[in-house]
């Protein structure tokens, strides 16, 4: 990693997203692709479900294919991605390509993350502006890997500045074959957890720079979705209590972080707005908006995740 070449990429990109950085906004995570590839109606009915509730950007999981370790990747679906794309755009809607792996995170394993990074330029290179990808959206988490439970403070962080790496890789990789394109990437609200001393549990030294790992993705990444899973708002474990020191480190970077939010049944019983009404979550997240809205770090919700928000009573 070149970091002087890394700085003048993220300069550009910067000036770039600029102009997508907009006040605070929702978006979703959906992971019901080859449904809404093969159905008009699906996808008709996704639209029309983003707009009374003012989503404006969609983290589409799409597949990279690939025969060997060595062939370039495609995307999978591409002819109908590109219809969908196309019907996206024409109702407001600004679609980013999601992908990623625990596995991800390793050394061994970050020119498989840049080959769908590739895959994703050739892609739009190969469609008219509407029917492009406005970015891409990794989910690398490094908590999940296997020797993560057992792994000391320092080892964690030595996996975190593992992930640091591969997310400069990709800013650098995107500058240089597709500029323009936002970049965004999913991680956890602990990742800046501090001792008592105030400093980072988990130190990652990048580039010449010791710092916590969510910092250092703030001046990587165009913005950050956080896995800050809380069925409540207030409190000393809710949503804008334990987001308080990202937005603040956002503000402070000129980074921008969504706060996610889940209504999946998935985890413990506090993290999600399972079982409640779309009414009531949104009471809880207006106390959100509330909160942080006159942050320039505070970029809006996150949903998590399309399926279980349809799902949800009204």
């Amino acid at each position: 990693m070149n970091c002087r070449h890394l700085f003048l990429a993220l300069l550009f990109a910067h000036a770039v997203f600029a102009a997508y950085a907009t006040p605070p906004t929702r978006v979703m995570w959906v992971y019901e692709t080859p449904e809404l590839l093969r159905s008009q109606p699906a996808r008709a009915e996704l639209i029309e479900f983003c707009k009374p509730r003012e989503i404006t950007d969609l983290f589409l999981q799409v597949h990279f294919v690939g025969k060997t370790k060595d062939e370039p990747l495609t995307i999978e679906g591409a002819a109908e991605l590109k219809t969908l794309l196309r019907e996206a755009k024409a109702n407001g809607l600004r679609v980013h390509a999601l992908a990623g792996d625990p596995g991800d995170t390793l050394r061994r394993n970050h020119e498989r993350v840049l080959r769908r990074v590739e895959a994703l330029a050739v892609f739009n290179e190969s469609a008219p502006p509407e029917e492009r990808f406005a970015g891409v959206h990794f989910d690398i988490e490094p908590h999940a890997l296997r020797e993560w439970a057992k792994a000391s403070d320092s080892e964690k962080a030595e996996l975190l500045t593992q992930l640091v790496e591969v997310n400069a890789k990709v800013v650098e990789r995107l500058h240089a074959r597709a500029p323009g394109v936002i970049y965004g990437a999913d991680i956890t609200f602990w990742f800046d957890k501090t001792k008592p001393d105030g400093t980072p549990v988990f130190p990652v030294t990048f580039c010449g720079v010791t710092a916590d790992p969510t910092q250092h993705l703030l001046g990587l990444a165009d913005h950050l979705a956080l896995m800050s899973y809380r069925g409540a708002a207030e409190g000393k474990n809710g949503l804008i209590g334990i987001v308080a020191r990202s937005i603040a480190a956002a503000d402070a970077a000129k980074g921008r972080v969504f706060v996610g939010v889940k209504m999946a049944k998935i985890g413990p019983g506090n993290e999600s707005f399972y079982g409640r009404t779309e009414q009531e979550m949104m009471t809880e997240l207006r106390k959100v908006d509330a909160a942080y809205s006159e942050h320039p770090g505070y970029a809006g919700i996150a949903y998590f995740m399309y399926g279980a928000f349809k799902a949800m009573p009204r």
